[in-house]
């Protein structure tokens, strides 16, 4: 009798151990084993496996090339792993099969490709998000510098497109490339027509820079995730394939994995704020212009994982730039109504003091539709004294600057919050810009223009273009130099050469000394960890941005997003879905579950979780260092509570077992 009674009480509380030993045990932010070289056996996927060949005769020659072929669509042309290399993606009717064909644009002939023109093969495809076509990514890949190249991409089933020309970047010189802020095509309902105004913004600055050597779109391509027509929209502008592009994952992009079919990224990490099933993600980055780009999927929660993500890129990679520039989608230092987000201020506490000790540059982000320009802002997330946002910022090493970028469509725009600490010079004038990036090895000049209503003149004219196109704002980012040493007094030169080596000694004990507290900096960051791990707040707070945190709360415009398209199932990778224009969020929160928060819910969670950014520039911590929590020593108490769960759990089943059976006999 004592052992049937015994029997289900101990088999049901030693399931529900091991089941609560399984929930218990954290998975830990994995490292790739490499994260490149940069070359092509650096890359992933579309890089990683290219194949080139070469015709061996005219009869391989595809389609004629001026026909075009209607089964080949959204053709994409993209940045590579450097400027050897540029991506391609296209869909297709048929699967599979497809190629890319390239050759310098001197060696066309009556406008088509030689027969001898390099060949790589699709390296992958499948079927689109849409489940209607086909997706194809390929590489071309040993570029030369300074190069007009010609190419197009297809499959003897589908055809051929058109022959498309771009020219490769300079070898170090002075180079620019141009960045714009949410298109989120399809977000003005066709009123206003933001396809429109998206070529129009787009046009407007590739006639008005110098030859740019890619554009970089920093999220919310498309307001509807899954939604095709709007992608074909989006990719629309002939300089989508003429002048290679870079774009970021933002909250309207991530709820499928057509963001991930249409752009074909180089060096994607799937292990730091990568997607899931059935939406897109991944960090990564490329060199060009000698600037080291990073890419995160601000979406993704993880802020450790960036943080990785960050530290391992530039510690391989950063010597082979000049510069550094981080891009990511959620701005942490607008002066629009997402400022005072629960997402946003966790960013605002996780970034600052990575860019910090990588010595990151220039940061770029969107989500706000509005200009902004910080100060210099130092690793506590606060303005760098005796910075005052002029025309010239020199910076020190672990200084930063960061530019919000607004609307390039003029499919919607925010109002203006005034009094923000970070506020360096604010721009709300409700038209589309785009910013002109200028590197040299002095400088990188960031110049701001708004586009003019009537779009670029139709002659082209460099000079007419930026005429039309009002400037507004330009600052020039340097790099304090050096202080050279005092020279020596006179007593000091009559001293000889026993003085002069002892002063060279003594500088390099100097330099020495600046070089070990560097190396402190850094490796204080990582003894934190633990201390990091223990006391942040984040997830606690995430219960309150569950709770009814509004995407664009108070925009007071009329579209809406289809739940079906943009706002599902987000949850895998943290990200709070796709907004409501009315102030209601219709997406997925980080916990997986749908928001439905209305405006005054809204305020009421992130006033709910202010502990986590205290004051109005967002600089306080829970570690009071302002790092990041890190992977390490803060896992060794949730894996010795799982292992001891575990070990209970057998133990019961065990005990369970033994009795039931000398029950039964």
């Amino acid at each position: 009798m004592n052992t049937h009674r015994l029997k289900r009480p101990l088999s049901a509380l030693s399931a529900a151990t091991l089941l609560a030993a399984l929930v218990a045990a954290p998975v830990p932010v994995r490292a790739e084993p490499s994260l490149g070289s940069g070359g092509p056996t650096a890359t992933q996927g579309a890089n990683a496996d290219s194949v080139q060949t070469r015709s061996p005769d005219r009869s391989d020659s595809p389609a004629e090339a001026d026909a075009g072929s209607e089964a080949i669509t959204d053709t994409v042309l993209q940045v590579g792993a450097d400027s050897t290399a540029r991506n391609l993606s296209w869909m297709s009717e048929s699967a599979g099969g497809g190629e890319i064909r390239w050759a310098p644009a001197s060696e066309l002939v009556g406008g088509k490709l030689p027969a001898d023109a390099d060949k790589a093969e699709t390296t992958d495809s499948g079927l689109a998000a849409d489940l209607k076509r086909h997706f194809n990514h390929a590489s071309m890949t040993d570029l030369k510098p300074g190069i007009d190249y010609a190419y197009q991409v297809g499959s003897e089933e589908d055809g051929y497109t058109e022959v498309q020309q771009f020219t490769t970047g300079s070898a170090g010189g002075d180079d620019e490339f141009l960045v714009f802020g949410d298109p989120q095509v399809g977000a003005g309902g066709g009123d206003p027509d933001d396809a429109a105004g998206w070529d129009r913004t787009l046009s407007s600055a590739a006639a008005t820079a110098d030859d740019p050597s890619f554009f970089y779109s920093l999220g919310d391509q498309v307001n509807s995730a899954g939604n095709q027509e709007q992608y074909a929209q989006y990719l629309a502008p002939e300089a989508t394939r003429t002048i290679p592009q870079a774009t970021t994952i933002g909250n309207h992009d991530v709820s499928s994995k057509a963001y991930e079919q249409h752009f074909n990224r180089p060096n994607v990490s799937q292990d730091h704020g990568g997607g899931g099933v059935i939406t897109s993600g991944g960090d990564y980055w490329f060199i060009e212009d000698g600037v080291l780009f990073l890419n995160i999927n601000s979406n993704s929660p993880d802020m450790d994982a960036h943080a990785e993500f960050i530290d391992e890129v530039v510690a391989e990679h950063g010597d082979q730039a000049r510069w550094t520039v981080l891009g990511f989608h959620h701005s942490i230092y607008s002066t629009a109504t997402h400022w005072d987000d629960l997402d946003v201020k966790r960013l605002r506490k996780a970034i600052p003091p990575v860019a910090a000790r990588n010595d990151i540059d220039l940061v770029v982000s969107g989500h706000d539709h509005i200009y902004n320009r910080t100060f210099l802002m130092d690793g506590e997330g606060k303005p760098v004294e005796g910075s005052e946002a002029g025309a010239e910022e020199e910076k020190e090493d672990g200084q930063t600057l960061y530019l919000t970028l607004t609307s390039s469509s003029g499919s919607k725009f925010y109002d203006y919050v005034p009094g923000l600490d970070w506020e360096g010079k604010s721009v709300h004038n409700d038209v589309p810009a785009f910013t002109r990036v200028r590197v040299s090895d002095e400088a990188l000049r960031a110049t701001t223009y708004e586009v003019p209503a009537g779009g670029p003149p139709a002659d082209g004219e460099r000079a007419e273009a930026q005429a039309a196109a009002e400037q507004i704002d330009d600052v020039e980012l340097r790099r304090a130099e050096a202080e050279e040493p005092a020279p020596d007094d006179d007593a000091g030169a009559d001293a000889g050469s026993g003085a002069s080596a002892g002063a060279d000694s003594a500088a390099g004990a100097d330099d020495a000394g600046a070089n070990d507290d560097a190396d402190s900096a850094g490796t204080s960051d990582d003894a934190d960890a633990g201390a990091d791990d223990a006391g942040t707040s984040d997830d606690a707070d995430a219960g309150a941005e569950d709770a009814g945190t509004s995407d664009d709360a108070g925009t007071g415009g009329t579209a809406s997003d289809s739940a079906a398209s943009d706002g599902a199932a987000s949850g895998g990778v943290g990200s709070d879905g796709t907004d409501d224009e009315n102030g209601t969020d219709s997406g997925t929160a980080d916990a997986g579950t749908a928001d439905s928060g209305s405006e005054a819910d809204a305020t009421e969670a992130n006033a709910a979780g202010t502990g986590d950014d205290s004051d109005s520039s967002g600089t306080a911590s829970a570690s009071g260092d302002g790092d990041l929590p890190r992977t390490g020593g803060g896992l060794a108490l949730p894996l010795a509570v799982g292992a001891g769960a575990l070990a209970l759990g057998a133990t019961l089943l065990v005990v369970s077992r033994r009795r039931r059976g000398a029950g039964l006999s």
